[in-house]
């Protein structure tokens, strides 16, 4: 009984020893595994909220674009694809996590900023609570997910200095409520060459001299667009300039300068939005321009012979025409280059007899958006001019061919100012040798934006 009692003692002995291991290990396992859970469930937490904030910042800049533009909100297949997929559902091991919160929607975002908003949006932060920390930017949280030696680019910032740079070359209008005024300075360098016949005093030919005709264009002036309701835009240029032009004589040494000081003719125009794009259609827009008489000009001679010169304070009085622009500009995009060309027809009216001919344009360009605040540009421009009639008759040899090879910066200076640099170089005998153009368009809201909501 002895033997009997023992090895029973000793049975609970080691029954009671498994039971206390069992007893201290499995709570510990238990605790463990509850510590995994939890720290799996907060990261899932936190990459959710990434994607939503991802989510909510790009419906945020569609609504900005579609408010900038002012047509029929649609969203590019490049938003689309910048979209993150749809989260994986939760595995089973997670079925003690709190019901996840849904992804926002664009009635849950704040309405559309202005097009010229330049602040940056405050960083989102996780709500209060076990484990709660300040959540990284949107824009760092990308950042950090792409390779060595990348960068990431605001996409709002670009688009904003890309259409800007398109309104400038009119392939985009200004919505409703908004306005520009863009004063511009330009020179243009012209120089030609030809042939004169000399005379002696009775009147027959002596020689034939080769002549150089030089020019120096300096133009400054207002440029004004007004966004009107249903797509349209009216435009209001009102230029001065100085011309600075002479004539040499190589064989007889002589020099015929003029330096004209003119108001030049104010230019009236109706910009209209004619089709949207959408697949492989352009966005088109029509524009006609009325070019007006008004300029006056005035013209100071000054005659150079062998060396010495005699100033005269003559009046040239220099034609002016009325003049009707005719013109359709297409625009294509595929981010972050715009394509646009422009095909345009001018009718001169006629006046005192003398009709110069009509002109034909074709105007090929592309921009791109090369950075955040700064885009890009590259075009040629064609001009076919036909004969001028005087009474009626056209006069040989009159026609040209204008050829010249455009190039160009635009950048954001601030909320408002935008500024924008072209130069372009003649291609062909009867185009200008070279010419810059500097602007800076101030945009601004007008009153009726408020009358007219």
């Amino acid at each position: 009984m002895r033997r009997i009692d023992g090895s029973k003692r000793n049975r609970i002995k080691e029954i009671l020893l498994i039971s206390a291991s069992l007893f201290l290990v499995i709570p510990s396992s238990i605790r463990a595994q509850q510590v995994t859970e939890a720290a799996l469930v907060d990261q899932l937490m936190t990459k959710l909220q990434e994607r939503d904030q991802v989510i909510s910042d790009l419906q945020r800049r569609v609504q900005q674009l579609e408010h900038r533009v002012g047509g029929m909100p649609k969203v590019s297949e490049s938003t689309r694809a910048a979209q993150p997929p749809a989260a994986p559902p939760a595995s089973a091991g997670t079925d003690q996590s709190p019901a996840l919160p849904p992804a926002k929607t664009v009635a849950d975002q704040p309405p559309a900023v202005s097009p010229t908003k330049t602040a940056a949006d405050p960083p989102f932060q996780q709500p209060a609570g076990n484990g709660a920390t300040t959540q990284t930017p949107p824009a760092a949280v990308a950042q950090s997910t792409t390779g060595p030696g990348t960068f990431e680019v605001d996409e709002e910032a670009a688009e904003r200095a890309l259409e800007r740079t398109l309104v400038q070359t009119g392939a985009l209008l200004l919505p409703f409520g908004l306005a520009e005024i863009q004063p511009y300075v330009s020179y243009a360098r012209i120089n030609n060459e030809g042939s004169v016949l000399l005379r002696d005093a009775e009147g027959n030919i002596g020689a034939v001299a080769e002549t150089q005709n030089r020019r120096n264009h300096f133009e400054v002036g207002i440029f004004s667009r007004f966004g009107l309701p249903f797509g349209t835009q009216a435009e209001l240029s009102i230029p001065a300039g100085v011309i600075n032009a002479s004539n040499v004589i190589g064989i007889i040494n002589r020099e015929t300068e003029n330096t004209t000081v003119m108001f030049g003719d104010i230019r009236v125009g109706l910009a209209k939005t004619l089709l949207r794009e959408s697949a492989w259609l352009p966005d088109i827009v029509g524009r006609i321009t009325w070019d007006t008489d008004t300029g006056k000009q005035q013209t100071f001679n000054t005659t150079s012979a062998a060396g010495l010169a005699a100033p005269t304070s003559g009046l040239a009085t220099l034609p002016s025409f009325n003049e009707l622009i005719f013109s359709a500009t297409a625009l294509k995009r595929q981010d972050p280059l715009a394509f646009t060309s422009t095909v345009s027809y001018r009718k001169t009216f006629k006046k005192d007899g003398i009709e110069p001919g009509d002109v034909y344009g074709l105007t090929l360009g592309a921009t791109l958006a090369a950075s955040p605040q700064t885009s890009l540009s590259l075009g040629i421009q064609q001009s076919y001019i036909g004969n001028t009639r005087v009474f009626n008759s056209s006069i040989p040899g009159t026609d040209t061919i204008s050829s010249i090879f455009t190039f160009g910066a635009s950048s954001i200076i601030g909320k408002s100012l935008f500024f924008s640099a072209t130069a372009g170089i003649g291609l062909t005998k009867h185009s200008p040798d070279y010419f810059i153009n500097v602007a800076i368009p101030l945009r601004f809201a007008v009153p009726f934006r408020k009358w007219g909501s």
